[in-house]
């Protein structure tokens, strides 16, 4: 009965024909045809799980039931891998959304992970609260955003420790980046050389702030190493090239780089100076990456700091300046603060945003903190356009205002990297 309601379905899919639908049908028909997708993943999901159960890898000599499940549908190994993966870690609650299709497959394998990569000491009952938190951050939020959301879930149960606990799942991810950093070269034999390295996500984000600063549309004693100098040279020399590679990005000499929006290639650390000065607890860049407090510690020992002082989470004090553009230090202040574009979904670093006036220049508005924000210069375009309006909140959040043609209560929109989580009611 199932393969006659499928055999039927893709008959009509493949009679189907877009042009005859109007715009309002099209949109309609792609989230339909997009949750029917979805379902079917975790229809396949099932059956990978069934044999699995069944042994029908071995029985048709297949290797693994990835293998299998690739072999079989045609699908490739990664599909596959992903899908059987997700058939072994299915929760009830995602499950049942994943099979609905209120939450695509990529979605549902970022949920389960998070879930499933709690620490043991959390109940049940917490781990349902945090799974119908990140459930519903699913419907509001694109996959970047909800895969930062998701890490940072245990907010959700825990809002006084988490910091601490973070930290230390933070550094154990930052040794393991930090034993997997290699570099290597190879000549092309045309006059070019090709390669290949594996940073830690946070050094990575230094060499891209210094690529992007140049290509911005607008225009042997290795003290880090954690080894002595003999177990140093008894690396693999891949391994003690992909190191030595981080000590050089992490030591760039940023004056002498193209500046974008008025700045060097510049990735700014945000860290409270009590997690500073124990090092326990975690930081965060202007790139959205976390890091323990411990790797922001060894960052204040090799680079110059500038201090910014906050009188809030997200509010930089500012004493104003009664000019047209902003300075390098407003710049660096809204890097800070902002960090990236903050039109939501908009996923464009500081250096690729220029420095917003939200009441015009034009129209008297003062050239501070206050009236200030970053936005890319295609988002920039559109709030001088004049149909959208960006504007401070109460909190100190730029919001982005939609025109009624796209909201008909012109409810404000965040981005999400300013998304509070909400801790589980007692």
């Amino acid at each position: 009965m199932l393969i006659e309601q499928l055999s039927s379905l893709t008959d009509d899919l493949a009679a189907f024909e877009a042009w005859t639908l109007t715009g309002s049908e099209v949109r309609e028909s792609a989230v339909a045809m997009q949750k029917a997708r979805t379902s079917l993943d975790a229809a396949l999901a099932r059956m990978a799980g069934a044999a699995e159960d069944m042994g029908l890898a071995k029985d048709d000599g297949a290797t693994s039931t990835t293998a299998w499940l690739a072999d079989l549908t045609g699908i490739s190994k990664g599909e596959s891998a992903k899908l059987v993966g997700l058939s072994r870690v299915t929760t009830d609650l995602t499950g049942a959304a994943w099979t609905r299709g209120d939450v695509t497959t990529d979605q549902a394998s970022v949920i389960m992970k998070a879930i499933d990569t709690l620490p043991e000491w959390v109940g049940d009952a917490e781990r349902a609260d945090a799974e119908v938190h990140l459930i519903a951050l699913a419907g509001e939020h694109n996959l970047d955003d909800l895969r930062r959301l998701a890490n940072h879930v245990l907010e959700v149960i825990d809002p006084d420790g988490a910091d601490e606990i973070l930290g230390k799942q933070l550094q154990a991810e930052e040794q393991r980046a930090w034993d997997a950093t290699r570099f290597s070269t190879r000549r092309c034999g045309d006059g070019t050389t090709d390669g290949k390295f594996k940073l830690p996500d946070a050094d990575a984000d230094v060499l891209q702030a210094a690529i992007e600063g140049i290509i911005a549309p607008r225009r042997a004693n290795f003290n880090e190493t954690r080894h002595g100098v003999d177990d140093f040279n008894a690396l693999p020399r891949d391994q003690r090239m992909g190191l030595a590679f981080t000590e050089l990005i992490n030591h760039l000499p940023t004056e002498a780089l193209p500046k974008a929006g008025g700045l060097a290639a510049t990735v700014a650390v945000m860290v409270n100076i009590d997690d500073l000065r124990t090092g326990r607890g975690i930081a965060t860049n202007t790139s959205g990456t976390t890091i323990s407090a411990t790797k922001a510690q060894r960052l204040a020992c090799n680079a110059h700091l500038v201090a910014l002082y906050l009188d809030s989470p997200s509010r930089v004090l500012d004493h104003g300046m009664a000019k047209r553009l902003f300075d390098r230090h407003q710049r660096l202040a809204l890097a800070v603060r902002d960090r990236g574009c903050v039109w939501p979904g908009c996923d464009r670093p500081p250096a690729w945003c220029e420095a917003h006036h939200l009441d015009f220049w034009s129209e008297h508005g003062p050239t501070d903190l206050t009236n200030a924000a970053l936005f890319c210069h295609f988002h920039h375009f559109l709030l001088h356009e004049g149909e959208w309006v960006a504007l401070m909140a109460a909190d100190g959040v730029v919001e982005v205002i939609p025109p009624r043609r796209v909201d008909p209560d012109q409810i404000p929109r965040r981005h999400a990297r300013f998304t509070k989580q909400q801790p589980r009611a007692a």
